[in-house]
């Protein structure tokens, strides 16, 4: 159906007129400019024609089929507009119109009733609250932009409409065409989900780049991303990124790694390309949709300019793209054909005053190493080089084997040169570090694309029973915390190892419990009201004997009654003390993609240094070990500074029954152990402390 939307063979434009300042005579203006080759019609019933197109009472008496219906009329006459094209049994709409949900609840009450429209008849739905759609094979610009870049292998998704202008004002600019482009407004039915599964087997498009404000079904949308990144590159340009835009949460990783962070690890695992900004964007489009995918890392700098080599061989530091170390046979071969070269090292510096001949044979040679892969051409604007003569020759030397970008950093100087390249069809950039970062973004895709077959994890099987009914004895007492003992009961549950330990109400009984442990001991408030403990000295280690077991008990109490008056605080834990490092494993459930682990640097130093790294559930064996491997916390546990080994092996045994408590309790919202003590190798790992939340009623 979304085919059809796309390669439509007649559409009505409802709300057209002959003011040419209303939207609908814009869109039926832009649908003229660029060459619609199907049949045109246009609703109005107070107009027999508008721009020479005749004009319907309404859909339903427009003669013969219509594909596609382009709405722009006030919003509450929209759903009488999709009754109607219901009845013609139209199988598309796009429905421009504002003032739906973005507006409030009756707004948001009239786009329900849209939506019971197209559920009933099947009708494909975008927006409302949208810019339009376009289709350069149908020669289709339903939007209200006359911008039209021409046809091309860019296809473009916006949320917003504004952006949506800008990127095809810049792509009309920069001589890309387009393939196809959907502002998708308020998402009421079509999706960037099913936009993606449409592009993916789209021939003529090479690149999607999308503008994203946010996702309803971010699963729907990882399956569709997948799908769509096996075959082609899908570049994502997410805002919203402060903090400020995620939901609060009671735990730690909640809290840090907010819905940003949860985005970007749900688009490295079905390898889009993220960018931060308009400029990255472009960049990596241009790239794409230019360039043959780079094969794999190395790279090599080509310039007629020490400094600016240096500034593109920082970039490839910062960007994670590496530097090709040249053979012994390449810079022999350089020196011969170009005898004055300043360096035939990797950045291969030309001199000052290297004319064409010269770019062109030091292209051709690095081209040849094995171990190059793309190539970076930097030129200077100086009196001493016929820049214009670089470009032609840049143009020359491209042979399609491996991707080739070209920087001519500057102002005037530049502009014909850099004319030169883009009319070729080369990407240009306007400075060194543009060029590297838009090759590290190949290099990203191409490492995504050879991830190795996911291995999957063995299955857990824990005690669920044991387990739900602890969390059913918490719902039941009108609770969403639960105690530590709770939160550690779920965990034993499932295998987690936890430390011998024991509840004391009075000091007596805690004495009982560390005879019974043995020392050295570990002592904790006992509080569902109290999350984080160390933050008001709620936890004391390294109890030795039984006057330290009583002078704790009574201090932790008296801290406990001053810091949270009103707390429930049912005694003290008294538990085994084990030694390691302090790591964290968390899950969150987020509202858009689901249950999410995290793990990072523990203790006190989790929000202080940010250390934390998310995977987006289901795990992959190979998902387990990269989180792990994946932030500073793993140089604790690998041995660095003359450390021994940590059981790494453990740690993650420990992951993974996190992953199965969350994959089979959806009561948890958040399950935070911080910290796991990671003992020496083949000594285990512990889960010293347990925080766990439960899910609201109304989520």
């Amino acid at each position: 159906m979304l085919e059809r939307m796309f390669s439509p063979r007649s559409i009505a434009v409802v709300g057209a007129s002959r003011d040419s300042k209303k939207v609908g005579s814009m869109l039926l203006s832009n649908l003229l400019a660029a060459g619609f080759g199907g049949s045109l019609s246009v609703v109005n019933p107070e107009a027999d024609e508008v721009q020479g197109v005749k004009s319907y009472p309404s859909v339903f008496a427009v003669e013969g089929e219509v594909d596609l219906a382009v709405v722009a009329v006030p919003a509450t006459v929209v759903k009488e507009v999709l009754l109607d094209a219901e009845k013609k049994n139209v199988p598309a709409a796009v429905v421009i119109s504002a003032g739906f949900r973005e507006e409030g609840t009756e707004g948001r009450r009239m786009e329900e009733g849209l939506m019971e429209v197209a559920r009933r008849s099947g009708m494909r739905v975008v927006g409302p609250n949208c810019f339009g759609i376009m289709d350069s094979a149908s020669r289709m610009n339903a939007t209200f932009t006359r911008l039209w870049p021409g046809d091309g292998n860019v296809a473009l998704l916006s949320q917003s409409g504004a952006v949506g202008s800008t990127v095809l004002d810049w792509m009309t600019k920069m001589r890309l065409g387009i393939s196809r482009f959907a502002s998708l407004g308020n998402k009421m039915d079509v999706d960037e989900a099913d936009m993606l599964r449409l592009l993916a087997k789209d021939p003529s498009t090479w690149v999607v780049a999308a503008y994203i404000e946010g996702l309803d079904c971010g699963r729907a949308f990882l399956e569709a991303a997948a799908e769509a990144t096996a075959v082609k590159p899908v570049v994502v340009l997410k805002s919203g990124r402060s903090e400020s835009g995620a939901r609060a949460a009671s735990s730690h990783t909640g809290s840090i790694a907010g819905s940003d962070a949860v985005y970007g690890a749900a688009f490295d695992k079905a390898n889009v390309i993220r960018v931060d900004d308009l400029d990255s964007l472009f960049d990596a489009v241009k790239m794409f949709s230019r360039m043959p995918v780079i094969a794999g890392d190395g790279i090599a700098l080509v310039s007629n300019a020490g400094g600016l080599g240096v500034m593109a061989a920082d970039a490839c530091s910062e960007e994670g793209v590496g530097l090709a170390q040249l053979s012994r046979s390449t810079m022999e071969a350089l020196k011969e054909a170009i005898p004055n070269i300043a360096s035939p090292l990797n950045p291969v510096d030309l001199r000052g005053d290297a004319d064409a001949d010269m770019f062109v044979k030091a292209i051709a040679i690095v081209s040849r190493d094995p171990a190059v892969n793309g190539v970076v051409l930097l030129s200077a604007p100086v009196d001493t080089v016929d820049l214009d003569a670089v470009a032609e020759a840049a143009v020359g030397a491209f042979d399609g084997s491996m991707p080739l970008a070209v920087s001519f950093p500057g102002g005037e100087a530049c502009d014909r040169s850099l004319e030169i390249v883009r009319e070729s069809g080369l990407p240009d950039f306007p400075s060194p570090e543009r060029a590297v970062r838009a090759m590290a973004a190949m290099l990203r895709y191409r490492q995504g694309l050879e991830r190795e077959e996911p291995r999957p994890l063995s299955p857990i099987k824990g005690r669920r029973d044991e387990a739900v009914e602890v969390l059913r004895n918490v719902s039941a007492e009108g609770r969403d915390s639960l105690s530590e003992g709770e939160g550690k009961r779920i965990l034993r549950a499932y295998g987690v190892p936890v430390p011998d330990e024991g509840d004391a109400e009075t000091c007596s009984e805690a004495l009982e419990l560390a005879e019974a442990i043995g020392y050295p001991v570990a002592m904790k408030i006992i509080s569902a009201d109290i999350h984080h403990k160390t933050d008001i000295g709620g936890v004391i280690v390294g109890i030795d004997d039984v006057a330290g077991v009583k002078e704790s008990f009574h201090l932790l109490m008296e801290r406990a009654r001053r810091a949270f008056p009103q707390a429930k605080v049912e005694g003290v834990s008294v538990q085994r003390m084990v030694e390691g490092e302090e790591v964290i494993v968390s899950m969150v459930r987020d509202e858009t993609f689901g249950p999410v682990v995290s793990y990072g640097m523990g203790g006190v130093f989790v929000e202080i240094l940010g250390e934390v790294s998310q995977r987006v559930l289901p795990l992959s064996a190979q998902e387990v070990d990269g989180l792990i491997r994946s932030n500073k916390a793993y140089q604790l546990l690998s041995g660095a500074r003359g450390r021994p080994p940590a059981d790494v092996g453990s740690l993650t045994d420990i992951v993974v029954r996190v992953a199965a408590i969350a994959a089979d309790l959806e009561e948890i919202q958040e399950l935070e152990i911080n910290p796991v003590m990671v003992g020496r190798m083949k000594e285990g790992s512990w889960a010293v402390d347990a925080l766990v939340t439960l899910r609201r009623k109304d989520e």
